[in-house]
């Protein structure tokens, strides 16, 4: 199940992309990037987010959430 990072509650502690097993994100200037084929939703991400910017979406509607954010 992909993520979406809430950029505005992101706090770009890396704590995320520092438990992540595969990768899957990574701090890329002042955002952090989510690299979807990388992941395998093991949910340690959000778990380590102190500012809850990480939720989960379901696959159906994975493809709306990246439509918004181009």
């Amino acid at each position: 199940m992909p993520i979406k990072i809430n950029h505005s509650r992101c706090i770009q502690c890396i704590g995320c992309a520092s438990v992540c097993p595969t990768g899957a994100i990574e701090l890329d200037g002042l955002r952090m990037v989510f690299h979807p084929e990388k992941c395998i939703s093991c949910g340690a991400c959000a778990r380590a987010c102190p500012a809850n910017a990480i939720k989960f979406i379901p696959k159906e509607g994975a493809k709306q959430e990246q439509k918004k954010e181009e």
